[in-house]
């Protein structure tokens, strides 16, 4: 099977590709010089006044209709995702066909509807509205550039939609993770609305090539990117525009003692979390506090969590680890059973196969990062307002919470992790499947995007 991992404007002409090659699949990427590099961004400039020209509400109609298509299975580049991502990605196939399935979800007519509203309206972006004494207008970027990582299925997909409806062409540089899928998304935009399409240009190159970076960074009014601490701090020095970072970030767990009434339940809902791309992405869990005091004990939880995780690894199997990825798992899980010998308060439950995944329960509470690759750890705590206590030391990395308590201890619960830095509360199980409209890393989709003119007479 071979596929184009890229896409840029048909009136650019592609003078040499190169082929990278996954046992059966084989991908074409362009070969970008500075020279092609700036004239694809000269074309982006001139669609910009093309695109310009639409409204918010009919590139979203666009986008919905594009995304509608894609959860068919008979849609060509659906069918396309499914085929080659297993070997590009190295996800299982129940894994992407899944993991396809739950992110198109979020991108319902319905999304982009309140999406919309939260950018404040479409009438922003067409002239200026009344607001107090004086009018104001919004702007989207001239050009904006993604730098994406590819640790799981879309990331990144929420700014590109951004951007698309503030009428601002993207260039999107992928990454070596996956330099497949935002290629099939654009070419599915340019196939609904060829104009649109124009407006897009997805490209792979190896990193540390400044001097095409410097002719993105010279034109790109906003930069977004994803990746390492250490990538984005890099970037955001040589970056001349506006620049919106997501570096490292970690979430968890958290059950309620009157929760645990039904512990298989609320077990199962946890491992899908951690299970779903095989826990590398910002919003898995690395470890689930458990409060005290149910008819389970936090250890007799972690076993029921080892029961889900074997369920999981049987639906949505786990792709196959790195040596680096391995050794990691082996060697925390060793790290473990020396507590365990030492007769320290721990136990090991682990998959009858391979390294398929690890559940260790701990009794000593300290928020604990794990080596990922489906490893979880279980911890008790008295009371589950002691956990925003626990997190101090890593605020500056907590993105989301799960968790499963009563209907009225929610909003204290997640007052109190918001105040330690989490900046997402959802119930368990749902950890993966953030809305449209979530404000990632604490941040509005649009806040960072939208340059806002007032007019004052």
């Amino acid at each position: 099977m071979r596929l184009a991992a890229y896409h840029i404007p048909p009136t650019v002409s592609i003078a040499e590709v190169e082929t990278r090659s996954y046992g059966e699949v084989t991908l074409e990427t362009a070969v970008v010089s500075p020279a092609l590099l700036a004239e694809v961004v000269g074309h982006l400039d001139r669609a910009r006044d093309r695109i310009a020209k639409r409204t918010g509400r009919e590139i979203v109609e666009i986008l919905a209709d594009v995304f509608s298509r894609w959860q068919r299975r008979d849609d060509p580049f659906r069918q396309a995702a499914e085929a080659a991502l297993p070997a590009v990605t190295r996800f299982s196939r129940p894994m992407v066909a899944h993991g396809l399935d739950l992110l198109l979800e979020g991108y319902r007519p319905e999304a982009f509807d309140i999406l919309l509203r939260e950018m404040g309206g479409e009438e922003a972006l067409e002239g200026f509205t009344t607001f107090g004494s004086h009018g104001r207008r919004a702007f989207g970027p001239a050009l904006t550039m993604h730098i994406l990582a590819g640790n799981i299925l879309g990331v990144g997909l929420p700014g590109l939609v951004a951007a698309t409806i503030l009428g601002s062409p993207s260039l999107v540089k992928t990454a070596s993770a996956d330099p497949l899928f935002p290629a099939l998304w654009a070419a599915s935009v340019a196939r609904r609305d060829p104009e649109i399409g124009e407006a897009l240009a997805v490209l792979w190159w190896g990193g540390g090539r400044q001097d095409l970076e410097a002719t993105a960074f010279d034109r790109a009014e906003v930069v977004i990117a994803y990746g390492s601490d250490r990538t984005i701090h890099e970037l955001k020095g040589r970056v001349r525009g506006r620049f919106l970072g997501h570096g490292h970030r970690i979430s968890f767990g958290a059950m309620g003692r009157e929760a645990l009434s039904n512990p298989e339940e609320v077990a199962e809902k946890a491992a899908y979390d951690a299970s779903l791309f095989d826990q590398q992405g910002c919003l898995s869990p690395h470890l689930f506090y458990v409060e005290e005091g149910s008819e389970v004990t936090p250890r007799e939880f972690a076993g029921l969590l080892a029961s889900a995780m074997e369920r999981w690894a049987k639906r949505l199997p786990p792709g196959a680890p790195t040596q680096e990825e391995a050794l990691a798992v082996r060697r925390f899980r060793a790290g473990y059973e020396a507590q365990e010998v030492a007769g320290k308060d721990v136990a090991l439950f682990t998959s009858s196969e391979r390294l398929d995944w690890t559940v260790i329960y701990e009794a000593d509470p300290t928020f604990t990062p794990t080596c990922l690759m489906r490893t979880v750890l279980v911890k008790p705590v008295p009371d589950l307002s002691e956990v925003g206590g626990l997190l101090q030391s890593w605020r500056p990395y907590l993105q989301a919470a799960g968790v499963a308590v009563a209907p009225d201890r929610i909003e204290i619960l997640a007052a109190q992790l918001g105040e330690a830095g989490v900046g997402r509360v959802c119930p368990i199980g749902k950890m993966q499947a953030p809305p449209l409209t979530w404000h990632q890393d604490g941040r509005n989709l649009f806040q960072g995007m939208l340059r806002w003119v007032d007019l004052e007479t």
